[in-house]
């Protein structure tokens, strides 16, 4: 009698081992499932210069302007290869005057290397909207946030890590955005897109700059107090 109830106790134990051992392979599996995550897929539209959406019949010469996110509804500047405004070889300072926004320090003023602005992000900003990109004058520097936005992270380096279909360029350059470094004023944010990544440079460098617009978003309005 007490074989008989070892051997059940035995069995029993086994059937436990080989449930626990199934399971734990499904868990590892779930996992390794969990941390690789599927690339981004971007949803963008190609703007002309005059505003208008480019039907893609004269894709090869890429006349496209601007390109609009389709998901975020930010449109953004795309560089060009030769010289000029929009120009992928320009560089800015970084530069603020408005101590509402500046983050405690204004930067430098025209301390880059370009043609057809002065050579600072506030100066360019300005060239940008007066002339009217996209049919549009409210651009301005991107955020930290808001230049990750067009990151892609399936592309490696050297990259461009950019949505390539839609930023069809072929140096990766190091961007400026508006944030200030917190613990250090005299430096702000910057994406490079060789590695796609963020690091703090001082706002007297000279490095590129791609710009937004963003529509605001109308206030909600308060909700009325119940009487």
């Amino acid at each position: 009698m007490k074989k008989s109830i070892m051997l059940s106790m035995t069995s029993a134990t086994s059937c436990r081992n080989i449930l626990l051992t199934l399971l734990f392979t499904l868990s590892v599996a779930g996992c390794g499932d969990a941390l690789t995550p599927q690339p981004y897929v971007f949803d963008m539209t190609r703007i002309n210069q005059d505003g208008s959406v480019n039907d893609g019949s004269d894709f090869s010469k890429r006349p496209w302007a601007c390109v609009r996110d389709n998901q975020s509804g930010m449109i953004w500047e795309v560089k060009i290869p030769g010289p000029g405004l929009h120009s992928i070889n320009n560089t800015y300072s970084w530069y603020d005057p408005d101590q509402e926004s500046n983050g405690g320090y204004a930067g430098k003023a025209n301390g880059g290397t370009c043609t057809g602005s002065e050579c600072d992000t506030d100066s360019y900003a300005s060239a940008v909207n007066a002339a009217k990109l996209c049919g549009l004058s409210d651009w301005h520097l991107p955020s930290r946030f808001e230049l990750n936005t067009i990151v892609d992270t399936s592309i490696f380096f050297p990259g461009p890590t950019l949505p390539k279909a839609f930023f069809p360029e072929d140096l990766p350059g190091k961007y400026w955005t508006d944030t200030t470094f917190k613990t250090r004023r005299a430096g702000a944010w910057v994406w490079r897109f060789d590695y796609g990544s963020d690091y703090v440079v001082e706002k007297t460098e000279a490095l590129n700059v791609r710009l937004v617009h963003a529509t605001p978003k109308a206030p909600t309005a308060a909700p009325q107090s119940a009487k």
